[in-house]
């Protein structure tokens, strides 16, 4: 099956250009082989034809984050196997500053970071984490 993936821009807070979604796009589907080259036991990306990426603010992913995980506050990013990306655009800005990235860099990191947890990888335990950092980051470096 030939995974394709689509980013809707789904708040208004830090609104991105079309070419920026663009490029996010472009480079979500460069790494789907690339990802799926990476999958572990557990991997539902191979299952899927279409991963939604939803571009969200910090309060709508708050919401989503308490009424799926009953975790209170926003996060970077949350992933449904059903092959729906939920990624915070506040946060990205804010992470980025924080680590010293270029935003849009940091926001692409996010969606191949769900893309990582489709293909099987968890990051709840540090030596997965570890794995899954790396796998991401290479991932990153080849397709942005």
């Amino acid at each position: 099956m030939n995974t394709q993936v689509e980013i809707y821009q789904n708040q208004d807070k830090l609104p991105l250009s079309e070419s920026l979604i663009e490029r996010m796009t472009a480079a979500a589907n460069a790494a789907i082989p690339l990802v799926s080259k990476l999958a572990v036991d557990g991997e539902v990306l191979s299952q899927l034809e279409l991963v939604e990426v939803s571009i969200v603010d910090d309060e709508t992913i708050a919401q989503v984050h308490v009424d799926f995980m009953d975790i209170p506050g926003a996060t970077d990013v949350i992933t449904f196997d059903y092959g729906e990306i939920v990624v915070s655009v506040e946060t990205a800005k804010s992470q980025a500053l924080e680590y010293g990235n270029e935003f849009e860099r940091e926001l692409m990191l996010y969606v191949i970071h769900g893309l990582m947890h489709l293909a099987g990888h968890e990051d709840a335990d540090p030596a997965e984490a570890a794995v899954m950092a790396q796998g991401q980051e290479s991932v990153l470096a080849e397709v942005w």
